[in-house]
């Protein structure tokens, strides 16, 4: 009669815990990883809808200081990329597109779009530009068009989302 071993040495058993274990430690670093980064879709959705928002208010300023009220066309000699406003970084009191020129701020403070999602890096620049049939190209003042771009820095990333958008002379 032939006897039969029934069961599991107990090196069998220390090496399938030992095979489970390092499977288990796998799916966990997955894990561990994807719950890092599942906020980074939502801090880059409020990123561009920053820039978005920034971008709506610099657009609803005139062309330019010499532009009339309700808008128009200017003398083209008259165009220009300059600060008239005095008031600091205070964007409550640019009139125009131009006066964005160089503002470098963060979004919620009390001088640069407090009514903006705080705590984003904003750089906006402003250059007279021309179009070239369908390119546009950045040319010398005085043009008939601004071009503004607006750069963010999303926070708890390093990332930038840039926008950038034309402004035209009538």
């Amino acid at each position: 009669m032939i006897k039969s071993k029934a069961g599991f040495t107990l090196i069998e058993i220390i090496l399938a815990i030992v095979v489970f274990s390092i499977g288990v430690v796998g799916i966990m670093v997955v894990f561990y990883n994807t719950l890092g980064k599942s906020s980074n879709p939502l801090l880059r959705h409020r990123a561009v809808e920053v820039a978005s928002s920034v971008m709506d208010d610099i657009l609803s300023r005139k062309f330019d200081n010499d532009t009339p009220n309700g808008g128009g066309i200017i003398p083209l000699n008259e165009v220009n990329i300059g600060k008239e406003s005095t008031d600091g970084n205070s964007t409550e009191t640019f009139d125009d597109v131009d006066d964005f020129n160089g503002l470098d701020c963060t979004t919620g403070s009390n001088e640069c779009f407090p009514d903006v999602t705080p705590g984003y890096l904003v750089s906006i620049s402003v250059q007279c530009a021309k179009l070239d049939g369908r390119n546009i190209e950045i040319a010398n003042c005085p043009q008939n068009f601004k071009l503004i771009t607006v750069k963010v820095k999303a926070k708890g990333l390093n990332e930038t989302y840039t926008l950038k958008a034309l402004k035209g002379n009538f």
